[in-house]
């Protein structure tokens, strides 16, 4: 995909390419007729409903990512607290067990 493209898709919100494709359709009406505006309204809905889908899926995604970092650091800070606690070597928790995890 073209850096172009990418901005449109993520970086664009959708409501400023709706207001475009409105103006796109009303001009196709002023200067081709009512099918044209008909068929570009059409196609300007359809590439609405796209690029919104596309832009709430990566919305997710970054918030899914963030509550999965936090709770990493949560469980990582509940470790090193229960070591205190219990009188443990904190720093210890970063030794390796053995067992490969990549």
């Amino acid at each position: 995909m073209s850096l172009l493209a990418e901005a449109l898709v993520y970086q664009v919100p959708w409501w400023l390419l709706a207001l475009l494709g409105v103006a796109a359709a009303l001009a196709a009406g002023w200067f081709l007729g009512l099918r044209a505006a008909l068929a570009v309204g059409l196609a300007g809905l359809v590439f609405i409903a796209g690029r919104r889908g596309a832009q709430q899926g990566w919305t997710d995604r970054e918030a899914k990512g963030e509550r999965d970092a936090q709770r990493a650091i949560d469980a990582a800070r509940g470790a090193r607290a229960a070591a205190e606690r219990d009188g443990r070597d904190a720093g210890r928790l970063r030794d390796d067990d053995g067992w490969r995890r990549d």
